[in-house]
């Protein structure tokens, strides 16, 4: 099998440059896209077939000479991709996969926006309720959660400081992170509601994974999510167990994986089907936003989620980020 023939099943335009951004090879649909000729395009810098040329050579030489992979990258109506190409593992060059932008889902109705404002802002402002209660019963001072009070409302802070960047995905602080801390800094703000309902928490981290970079703020948010359902499913049954887990990914390689994993109400089919679509909840004043956007979050950052459920059982949400920037 040839490459030229992986590159014409390809569903989207895909071209290939070298470092420089000059036009080595493209598929078909690229002919049909640029409306030229694979013999016209060779040769021909790719940024002559979009706006913000400058930022597209930019990119192109950034993924060669960093070896990183950009996605998302907003040029008019579409998104570029891309990313080192290789032969017999020497970069040759970079690949850049063309694909249509979709329309933001929050761009015309303000109610959904707001909505998910809410939604967001209400999950740091419960854990710090929850750690406030904790200072009363304690009645005496704990750096550890006047620490995770500080943190929470600073995050509150630029929430509202930056509301459009708040859904704007594409826009990523990244820096290297402990993805342990930003765990146990999440489970701490729940720890009067652990506490109070009898919930057991158990880790297994692997205490070799490397920092990885990643928007903290973000993660932070997608992971509380995750782990807040998790919290809500277990606080009613009779097992109330709570697993997390991390690790290095076997499949796809290059990853860490963080696993939750919960003996609580589990979800049927049809629930598991549409756990991570917007809108959609069980609950009677969910917004149906927070596994969306905690999804979305973790596939701006190059990774994905996978969720398995058993109603009666329990849920395991799997969260894999990759190691390298993308």
């Amino acid at each position: 099998m040839r490459a030229e023939d992986v590159l014409f099943s390809i569903p989207f335009p895909v071209a290939i440059t070298d470092g420089e951004g000059r036009i080595l090879y493209a598929n078909q649909k690229f002919e049909a896209f640029a409306n030229r000729s694979l013999k016209y395009l060779q040769g021909k810098p790719l940024c002559l077939f979009f706006d913000h040329s400058e930022s597209i050579s930019k990119r192109i030489r950034e993924a060669h000479s960093k070896l990183v992979e950009i996605l998302g990258f907003r040029v008019g109506d579409y998104y570029l991709n891309f990313a080192p190409f290789y032969v017999s593992s020497a970069v040759r060059g970079v690949i850049i996969v063309v694909q249509p932008a979709t329309e933001n889902l929050f761009d015309e109705d303000i109610l959904l926006f707001l909505k998910g404002l809410s939604h967001e802002i209400r999950n740091p402002l419960s854990g710090i309720k929850g750690a406030a209660r904790l200072f009363q019963r304690l009645k005496c001072y704990d750096e550890e959660l006047v620490n995770v009070l500080v943190e929470e409302v600073e995050r509150i802070e630029r929430l509202l400081n930056d509301v459009i960047r708040s859904f704007d995905f594409s826009r990523l602080d990244f820096k290297p992170v402990n993805i342990h801390k930003i765990i146990q800094n999440v489970v701490n703000l729940f720890r009067e509601r652990i506490e109070e309902k009898g919930i057991e928490i158990t880790y297994l981290f692997d205490p070799s994974l490397p920092e990885i970079s990643v928007d903290s703020d973000r993660i932070t948010q997608a992971f509380m999510n995750f782990f807040k359902n998790a919290l809500e499913a277990v606080e009613d049954s009779k097992l109330k167990k709570i697993f997390i887990e991390t690790g290095y990914a076997i499949q796809p390689s290059g990853f860490i994986f963080i696993r939750l994993r919960d003996t609580g109400c589990g979800m049927n089919e049809q629930e598991l089907n549409q756990f991570l679509a917007p809108f959609y909840t069980t609950k009677d004043r969910g917004s149906g936003l927070g596994a969306f956007i905690a999804s979305e979050i973790i596939k701006k950052h190059g990774g994905e989620v996978k969720v398995k459920s058993r109603k009666g059982i329990g849920t395991e949400v799997t969260i894999y980020l990759p190691m390298k920037e993308r």
